[in-house]
């Protein structure tokens, strides 16, 4: 795997790099999560991201991903980001 690029195989086999934007870990939803974006832009002209659920392997790479489905955590990794965005400001 390149650096910070995580490579998906879809249902047909095809694969799709995505660049990873954040790696974060939760300690109280025990969960790890990912940020990550193809760069391809939505209509409005905005980068496509998107945000997942992982676990790790025994030899330490990331399998189960798993789309976010809980508002919960979507509110969780909004904060961080706004946080992280506003301390680059």
């Amino acid at each position: 795997m390149k650096e910070n690029v995580l490579t998906i195989k879809d249902k047909k086999g095809n694969k799709k790099e995505y660049r990873i934007l954040f790696n974060i870990e939760s300690y109280e939803e025990n969960k790890n999560y990912i940020i990550c974006t193809d760069d391809t832009k939505n209509s409005k002209g905005e980068i496509n991201v998107h945000a997942l659920t992982y676990q790790i392997s025994a030899a330490g790479n990331m399998t189960k991903l798993k789309h976010i489905e809980k508002k919960e955590e979507y509110d969780f990794l909004e904060k961080i980001l706004t946080s992280l965005e506003s301390e680059n400001e």
